[in-house]
């Protein structure tokens, strides 16, 4: 049995079938990744039934970045009359981000479910529609956030030690991944096509680089500034002893290290800004290319969604069409294959008095008739007089 036999089957007991069989119908062939179930649906006042439920992810784009967000849709039975209900189920990586439109069991809110009506403005595709439009805004999962157990303890610490630290310090501790619930939101199928893979890898290195400070003045990091004079002997900078010219010797030597690092950091910062301009450029063109491509197979699967629903609803008129033909041929042949009816068979009295009154009538007729054909051809001259009153006698 396919999905459209089985939706019409498990849509039965709905208040309205068809209508709801079409909307589903049109969300199934615009969102692929959504698949069909019954399943239970428990209410806030405890009651549980079982309703059809739509599954599976809706694609979103934060940040020019491809996402896939777990939802799960059930249709009530007294739809049209009542909106779909929309729930976020996030993975077990996952955590739901509480906002504007998703509470904290998952459930969506919007002013499109709040002013629903049967009528045809509102329908589940265009709620599905909008709620994909909120996700890409704001998206309500993230992923959980794992225990990392380091030397120097929980991430909550490791994130507070880095925020007064130095930024010599900074440079010196290991970079370990921090989650302070980030909207790194579900990451894209495995099923994502190579090119669209390289498209994110292309960004993702765009945000590194933008996130670089380029500037003049403020490039060089701080931890670069003349670290062996820190370590110098406090005697050394403040009292002048007879060793003071190899101190300004070695003080010249750190001042012209520090110069070339910083030309050099400039020279490295502007070839980077222009790696940056360039690389930026070549990854909006693929990523132009890869929504088209999105949007380009979306609409021939629903072209050839639409001309195999044409082709099944030809070939069932066409099977119409030969059945009543052969009907048609089988009472022909019936009709030919059954014998002449006998006109003075078919018409007769249901007594014997009718009987004998339908002969007294014909006999009538007839000698009425036979009159009428002697005096015209007695005017025509075709038989004489004498032959006439002969006849007629009779």
């Amino acid at each position: 049995m396919d999905i459209k036999s089985w939706l019409r089957t498990v849509l039965k007991h709905y208040q309205d079938p068809d209508r709801t069989f079409r909307d589903v119908d049109a969300v199934l062939q615009t969102y692929l990744s959504l698949k069909p179930k019954m399943d239970t649906y428990t209410s806030n006042d405890g009651h549980t039934q079982l309703l059809l439920c739509l599954h599976g992810t809706v694609p979103i784009t934060y940040r020019s970045i491809p996402y896939n967000i777990p939802v799960a849709f059930w249709i009530p039975k007294e739809y049209p009359n009542s909106s779909p209900i929309p729930y976020v189920k996030p993975t077990a990586n996952m955590l739901i981000r509480e906002g504007r439109h998703v509470d904290k069991s998952g459930m969506c809110y919007h002013h499109y479910r709040s002013s629903w009506s049967n009528d045809q403005n509102h329908t589940f595709l265009e709620l599905v529609a909008i709620l994909q439009q909120v996700f890409a805004q704001e998206p309500p999962v993230y992923t959980k956030p794992t225990n990392i157990t380091t030397n120097m303890g929980s991430p909550q610490i490791q994130e507070s030690i880095l925020d007064r630290a130095s930024p010599q310090q900074r440079q010196s501790m290991p970079s370990q991944p921090i989650n302070n619930g980030s909207p790194a939101l579900s990451q894209p199928s495995p099923d994502i096509p190579k090119w669209m893979e390289e498209s994110t890898a292309l960004y993702n290195m765009n945000q590194g680089l933008a996130s670089m400070n380029l500037n003049g003045s403020n490039s060089l990091p701080k931890s670069a500034s003349l670290p062996a004079i820190a370590s110098l002997p406090h005697a050394t900078l403040s009292t002048p002893s007879p060793r003071s010219g190899m101190n300004d010797n070695l003080s010249n030597g750190f001042n012209n290290n520090y110069n070339l690092q910083e030309t050099l950091y400039r020279k490295v910062s502007d070839k980077l800004q222009q790696y940056n301009v360039s690389v930026s450029g070549e990854m909006d063109k693929l990523l132009l290319q890869n929504r088209q491509l999105n949007e380009g197979e979306l609409s021939i699967e629903q072209e050839f969604r639409a001309l195999s629903d044409i082709k099944e609803r030809l070939i069932y008129n066409n099977l119409v069409l030969e059945t009543r033909s052969k009907e048609i041929d089988e009472v022909i042949e019936k009709v030919n294959a059954m014998p002449d009816v006998q006109v003075d068979e078919a018409l007769c009295g249901t007594t014997v008095v009718a009987n004998q009154l339908f002969e007294l009538v014909g006999d009538d007729n007839a000698i009425s008739d036979t009159v009428y054909f002697l005096a015209k051809a007695l005017n025509s001259e075709r038989i004489d007089l004498s032959t006439f009153m002969k006849t007629n006698a009779i």
